[in-house]
């Protein structure tokens, strides 16, 4: 259907009369929906598929805190394409994941040393896209899964080892 030039311009007044206090009458001030852009913006990154299962993965660990192999080991994804999205996550203004480093020096071969966890204000995105009450079902189908590291047959270590590590770390916001 074709729309005539006054049709345009007659929705064109509705949609602008619409953000204003008032209607067509009110004030020339647009009215203020108090989105915080950054906060959007987080909420964006953590709605990217990936990102958001990584965050839910963290969070249905019984310690709070995975590392990068362990993600792969519960992921079709690399290593490698795992830490650049959670540096992308921990990078933002507010941090939406936390770096946690092991608690015993030196680590054994094999064990890593860098953990990740989700943050409180994480959780909160999480919470506020409908994303968190899944974590359970998955805390429950991770301690009931045999997982299996990337490349196990050239690692020091299975993935018994590095869950049973004594010095992991462990959020204290969970």
């Amino acid at each position: 259907m074709w729309l005539g030039v006054e049709s345009v311009c007659m929705s064109q007044n509705a949609s602008s009369a619409a953000t204003r206090p008032g209607g067509e009458g009110g004030a020339d001030q647009l009215v203020d929906h108090d989105v915080d852009p950054d906060r959007l913006a987080d909420l964006r990154a953590i709605l990217v598929e990936p990102k958001a299962r990584l965050l839910q993965q963290i969070l249905a660990s019984p310690t709070g805190a995975l590392s990068a192999v362990e993600l792969a080991a519960r992921n079709r994804i690399t290593e490698s394409t795992i830490r650049d999205h959670l540096r992308d996550l921990n990078n933002r203004d507010s941090e939406i994941v936390a770096v946690l480093e092991a608690d015993a020096s030196p680590v054994p071969n094999g064990i890593p040393r860098k953990y990740y966890a989700v943050t409180a204000y994480g959780i909160d995105l999480l919470k506020q896209v409908n994303l968190y009450e899944q974590i359970g079902v998955l805390y429950d189908m991770y301690e009931a899964a045999e997982l299996e590291l990337p490349d196990c047959d050239e690692r020091s270590v299975t993935i018994a080892a590095i869950e049973a590590y004594e010095h992991r770390p462990s959020p204290e916001w969970i």
